[in-house]
């Protein structure tokens, strides 16, 4: 690594730090307070096996979008560069650091398609963010249309849901707007891109790669509503596990601590602020997001719960991660290829409905 790099990685694991020390400072009072506690130890145990569960959902999830595109893949190749990934986005800068990982890996695995391979990260990652804006959308909205109190009171938590449904129905009309493009236009929009030049550089083909890629996801609604579902679920665990994990050390006072709706609005903005700041595994800043997102729903006393919560969690986020790696290592390499993939079947055999040929459906 360069000389300018190493400062790079310095400086985000100084702002992690920084951002840490500074969230543990401000509530240093009420954190001690609750971690002089007895711990509850099975919460913790339970929100740990939520989280393994729900990362084998993840990389299932995005085994279906590889194949998708029909990339020979076998799943033992996807669970290891999952396990890699993961270890990387929770130690290293970059909450995204571990896409990176997994996008070199299936590339160099599909050199003549690089593009739709790369895509296939970015799309998983799309997807996930998607799914935590409709979770708390809709469950959020569910929740605070069935009356529940703790949201029918609180205008932010109401703003936040809002907020969710609105960025929700936009991706949802653009989704339905791609279906409309018809086959012809879909073929000039590839070939214009194919010509595309830029600085003296022809990057038109992995463009075209690009939008066929896109077109394709559009083309497999099942498989698009499959991912979804399964976006759900891991962000239903991930709540649960939030949600569990502040039971591990909990005040005294038990009005402090948030009820299950509430967590289902505000755990799903926490887990997408710290996806998008680029320090290590979103540490501090994840920290310092729920602890804000804590104060909104119990006022003073809550930022500590809530960063009790997510110190607890991170704990968890930490142990499966080493172990992961350690699996990683452990596991012989196969390749990334069609013979690697010979005694699999391909998910897409048999169903054809699921491929729709000109405008989609």
């Amino acid at each position: 690594m360069k000389k300018s790099g190493w400062w790079k990685v310095a400086l985000k694991y100084g702002l992690a730090a920084g951002l840490l020390a500074l969230v543990v400072s401000m509530n240093w009072t009420a954190l001690s307070d609750l971690f002089s506690r007895e711990p509850h130890i099975l919460p913790f145990l339970a929100a740990a096996l939520i989280l393994a569960c729900c990362t084998v959902v993840q990389y299932f999830r995005w085994y279906l979008l590889v194949r998708a595109l029909g990339l020979p893949v076998a799943f033992r190749n996807v669970l290891r560069l999952g396990l890699v990934g993961t270890f990387y986005n929770t130690f290293l800068p970059g909450s995204v650091g571990g896409d990176f990982v997994k996008a070199f890996f299936i590339a160099k695995g599909h050199p003549e398609r690089k593009a739709a391979a790369v895509a296939t990260v970015v799309a998983d990652r799309l997807v996930g963010l998607f799914g935590l804006l409709l979770f708390a959308a809709t469950v959020g909205g569910g929740c605070w249309a069935a009356g529940n109190e703790k949201i029918a009171e609180n205008p932010k938590l109401q703003a936040i849901v809002l907020v969710c449904v609105g960025l929700s129905a936009v991706v949802l009309v653009g989704y339905v707007a791609l279906g409309l493009a018809s086959a012809e236009w879909s073929k000039r929009l590839s070939d214009r891109l194919h010509r595309v030049t830029v600085f003296s550089v022809h990057v038109g083909p992995t463009l075209a790669e690009l939008w066929f890629t896109v077109r394709t996801y559009r083309q497999r609604p099942k498989t698009v509503a499959a991912v979804v579902a399964m976006s759900a679920v891991v962000h239903t665990g991930f709540v649960t596990m939030f949600h569990l994990a502040t039971r591990v050390f909990p005040p005294a006072d038990p009005a402090l601590l948030g009820t299950l709706p509430e967590h289902f609005v505000i755990a799903p903005i926490g887990f997408i602020v710290q996806a998008i700041i680029p320090v290590p595994g979103g540490l501090g800043a994840g920290e310092l997001t729920f602890g804000g997102l804590y104060r909104l729903i119990r006022g003073e006393g809550g930022p500590a719960v809530g960063l009790a919560g997510r110190l607890t969690l991170r704990l968890i986020e930490w142990t499966i991660g080493l172990i992961g790696y350690v699996v990683y290592l452990r596991m012989r390499t196969e390749l990334p290829v069609a013979e690697a993939d010979a005694e699999e079947a391909d998910p897409y055999a048999g169903h054809p409905a699921d491929t729709v040929k000109g405008p989609a459906a």
